[in-house]
Parts: C-alpha cells; sequence; structure tokens
C-alpha cells in the first residue's frame, strides 16, 4: 500500500524549481548548526576483544536559522543518515588516513546537505574485525559480523530521529523522509540497513562455516534490527519505532549478495568506480584496504543497480517526465541502470569524492599523481577534484530522493521493527543441539532423516535453502519432535542447507548433499 502524502511537497518542489533558489537542490543557507556527539543508542563494542557497552554518538548537522517564518522555511525536514568509510577498523589501526565520522567528505557531505536544508547525522558506528585470520572463511566470519553489528546501530540511529520526531521533536524531521547513505564501509551498511532482513540471505553457502552454520549467529548477536540475542552482548535501542528508509544512498558499498535485494525494498541510488581496486563494480571478491587480503563475494553498484531496477524498485525515484539534466544525461550515457552514477577511468575508481588531511602519517604518494592529499587506494585524491564529485552526487541523488519521498511505503514506516521478545538462548543450548542432531543419509537421493538425541529440545519445523538462499521446501508437520523424515524427490541434485527450528526458539543448519 502507497501512500501519496507528498504530492503537495513535490509540486511546490517543481514550481520552486523554476526561481533562483529551491530548497534542497541548491545551498539556501549560508551557515549550518553542528550538535556534536550525540548519543543516539548504546551498545557492546568487540574491539577489546571482550564485550564492553559503550556509547554510540553522532554529529548532528542543521540549517542555521531555518526558522518558521523563513524564506526556505519547510517545516518538517528529510533527515540523512550518512556513515564514514574506513574497512570497519579504527582510524590509524587501519593504516588509512580516514575512518571516522569527521572525515574531510563526510563533514563536506553532511554540510552541503544541511545548507540545502536537510538534517545530516553522520553517525559513528560499531567497528571491529580481524582482517589478518587465517583462511578466507575465517576474515569473511569476521566482517560478516562487524557489518552485522554496524546495520543493527544504523537500524538504531534511524529509530532514534523517528522516536525523537514523535517525543521531543528537538530535530523538526519528517519521520516519512529518512535517507540511510555511506561512503564506502559506510555503503555497505546502508545496503545492509535496506536488504538485510531474511534468515536465508545470512544462510547463503558463502556465509557458513565447515558445519553448516551461519557466520552471524542471531541468537548471540540479536535479530536484524538489534532485537533479542544474548545478554551481554546485545542491547535494543529506541525500540517502538520503524527503521525502515525512503531511499539509499550508496557510495562506493557492496552487498554481501543480489538475492538481498528484495521487491519490498527502497529504491538505491548508487555512485561506484568502474575500476574501484577493492569493491568490486560488479560481483567479485572483496580486497581489505588495510591488508590486500580477498574476503568474500560482494555485489556492487552495477550489479545491485541491476537487480533493484528488474525488480521495479526503482520506480520510486522515477518521475513521470523523465529527468533530462546534464547528470542524469552522463549517468544514462554510462549505463541504463536507473539509478547508477557510474565513474570510469583508474583515477577515478576509489571514492573520487574524498580527500585526505595532508598531515595524517598514513597519507600515500607513491603513486604517479599523487597530490599530497592520497591514500593507497586513492592516490590521486585532491580537494578540488572531490568537492566536483561532491557536487555530482548531489546533483543526481537529490531530485531522486525528492521522487521517493513522494513514493513512500507508509505501511512500512508506520510499521515497527520487531520488539525485543525473542527468547534469549545461551550458546550452549546451539551447542548441544548441534552435537545431538544428526542428517543421515548424507549424501541423500530421495529422502532424509534428522534424528535428535536429546530429549531436552524437540524440534518444531524444517526448512531447506538452495545455494542462492531461495527457499526450496518447508515442513512444519512435526509429529515426532526426536525424529523426522522429509521427502527430498523434488529436489534437483546439488548442495542445500537445511535449517531445523525447535520449540524453544533454537535454529540449526546444516549442509546436504542431494544426488
Amino acid at each position: 500500500m502507497k501512500r501519496n502524502i507528498f504530492t503537495l511537497f513535490i509540486t511546490l518542489f517543481t514550481i520552486g524549481s523554476m526561481s533562483a533558489q529551491t530548497r534542497y537542490l541548491d545551498e539556501v543557507f549560508s551557515d549550518v548548526t553542528i550538535s556534536a556527539n550525540v548519543k543516539y543508542a548504546e551498545n557492546y563494542s568487540f574491539l577489546s576483544g571482550s564485550p564492553a557497552l559503550a556509547d554510540l554518538t553522532m554529529d548532528v548537522y542543521e540549517p542555521a536559522d531555518d526558522t518558521v517564518g523563513g524564506t526556505f522555511y519547510d517545516n518538517a525536514r528529510p533527515v540523512v543518515i550518512f556513515m564514514h568509510p574506513g574497512s570497519f577498523l579504527p582510524k590509524g589501526l587501519n593504516t588509512l588516513p580516514f575512518g571516522n565520522n569527521r572525515d574531510s567528505s563526510v563533514v563536506e557531505i553532511c554540510t552541503q546537505l544541511a545548507k540545502r536544508g536537510f538534517v545530516a547525522a553522520a553517525i559513528s558506528y560499531r567497528i571491529g574485525w580481524n582482517p589478518f585470520g587465517a583462511s578466507d572463511v575465517e576474515r569473511a566470519k569476521s566482517i560478516i559480523n562487524a557489518v552485522y553489528r554496524a546495520n543493527q546501530d544504523a537500524h538504531a540511529a534511524i529509530r532514534f530521529f523517528r522516536k525523537d520526531a514523535d517525543t521531543d521533536n528537538t530535530y523538526n524531521i519528517d519521520p516519512y523522509r529518512v535517507v540511510v547513505g555511506g561512503t564506502n564501509s559506510g555503503g555497505y551498511v546502508a545496503l545492509a540497513v535496506n536488504s538485510l532482513n531474511r534468515t536465508s540471505e545470512i544462510s547463503l553457502l558463502k556465509f557458513l562455516d565447515g558445519d553448516g552454520n551461519s557466520f552471524v549467529d542471531q541468537t548471540v548477536t540479536g535479530g536484524f534490527y538489534g532485537e533479542g540475542g544474548l545478554s551481554g552482548f546485545n542491547v535494543l535501542n529506541n525500540p517502538g519505532y520503524s527503521s525502515a528508509p525512503a531511499v539509499v544512498l550508496n557510495m562506493g558499498g557492496a552487498v554481501g549478495d543480489t538475492t538481498w535485494i528484495n521487491d519490498d525494498e527502497a529504491p538505491i541510488v548508487s555512485f561506484h568506480g568502474e575500476a574501484d581496486p577493492l569493491t568490486p563494480f560488479r560481483t567479485a571478491v572483496v580486497i581489505v584496504s588495510s591488508t590486500g587480503q580477498s574476503v568474500v563475494e560482494v555485489s556492487g553498484g552495477f550489479d545491485i543497480s541491476k537487480q533493484a531496477d528488474g525488480l521495479g524498485i526503482q520506480d520510486k525515484i522515477k518521475p513521470t517526465v523523465p529527468f533530462s539534466d546534464v547528470y542524469t544525461t552522463v549517468a544514462e550515457s554510462r549505463s541504463s541502470n536507473e539509478g547508477l552514477f557510474p565513474f570510469p577511468g583508474a583515477t577515478n575508481g576509489y571514492e573520487p569524492w574524498s580527500w585526505y588531511d595532508a598531515a595524517d602519517p598514513n597519507i600515500d604518494n607513491a603513486t604517479a599523481g599523487a597530490s599530497g592529499f592520497g591514500s593507497r587506494a586513492n592516490p590521486f585524491a585532491t580537494k578540488t577534484k572531490a568537492l566536483l564529485y561532491i557536487d555530482t552526487v548531489m546533483g543526481y541523488f537529490i531530485p531522486r530522493a525528492l521522487e521517493a519521498f513522494a513514493n513512500v511505503d507508509s505501511v512500512a514506516v508506520e510499521t515497527a521493527d520487531p520488539a525485543d521478545t525473542v527468547v534469549i538462548i545461551g550458546i550452549a543450548d546451539v551447542a548441544a543441539i548441534n552435537a545431538a542432531l544428526t542428517l543421515y543419509p548424507n549424501p541423500a537421493a530421495t529422502e532424509l532423516n534428522l534424528s535428535l538425541a536429546n530429549g531436552s529440545y524437540n524440534m518444531s519445523g524444517v526448512k531447506v535453502y538452495d545455494i542462492t538462499g531461495r527457499l526450496v521446501l518447508t515442513n512444519n508437520t512435526i509429529t515426532n519432535p526426536q525424529y523426522h523424515r522429509i521427502s527430498l524427490s523434488n529436489l534437483e541434485s546439488g548442495s542445500y542447507i537445511v535449517t531445523i527450528s525447535f520449540e524453544t526458539g533454537e535454529q540449526v543448519s546444516k549442509r546436504l548433499l542431494v544426488r
């Protein structure tokens, strides 16, 4: 169900665009007000190795003098939740000249948004993983959990603003006009907020360990939105509100798999260098900038926009009269995927919208063409160049965001995220079930037997997924909770994941080969 609650807003926007200056499209405010280190949530950090409860903070940028009676006053304002790059490691430790919410490009983007009339929040989120894991599996498991925790934090930040709009109204935001965005690592998180919302998505073969268990143990870390989890490992923040975005701004990020993107999600606007040396423009293995090691296969801007456009998601950012501005013209000359602005060439591969502190010890100017503001991934950075690319981001993204605001999925926005009603399950329970549960024969041909040698747990349902994460079999009629048999006669030969649910809330997944 869609509700076009912004028809009047868009009409005024269209009329106003013919005047000298238009709120949102132009910098109609000369100054911004910044509220620094605002606490939006708290959760357990894993940087020290053991969980420690820590505040999650943000810098909030607002247009100065945006008051009733002002020339460009707009009452409730759109809010952009924006996340920084940094390979999910602390600045300095990541051996890069960037990595927090006060990076040059983050400050510039949030400042420009506020001068246009938006509220922009540069959030800090939980970081930390082990890039030196001995195997691809270890590194992939570690970084997927880092993305997952950051995803929970971004959900909490969106709910913070919706809660504030419903209570104190400190920031005067419109709860329907919410953008989630980020650059590089922050882009990964923004995309996860929009698209990582199904158990099958973390049960794909590439996200499973050697025992067939997902890299993400939701019984410990909690659900996608921050609900549930193990006490002492996760906190649900700002419950009772939705964290659904209206539109996603992806600058150089990627999704774990294109199957994460579904037709009930928000539209995505992506900016990506075709020759990005770290995050693939299409689908390939991502490389960690701090170590140069491979981690896991992901899908970048091209395949993201292709999938979203094919599902009809991008229709929400297409106006009745097609855009004909110079940014659209250039983007369409490079790709037919709606919502994608590619940047060709090696010099524009990695974050061409960024520059870095020339005094930072991690500046690397060894590559020809370096200018004193570069990194290993982006040695061609200059502030002048970066500002031109940020202009392109604003010129291409903002008109599409305004269209998305007019096509909000009101049901999603008004439906609160799952609350903390999930049964807290100990690690020992899952381990005990995993040890007691046997699947045989494996490989199997026509039938599979599930046997449980522990009377303390009862099976309640079985689901089978193929290696793309597609649900291919469901069996919830369990007559004997200790022993169950399912037919595989309708399954083709190949690898599958069998997920068994239990009456007390546990889930265990195991690999299955069908011949």
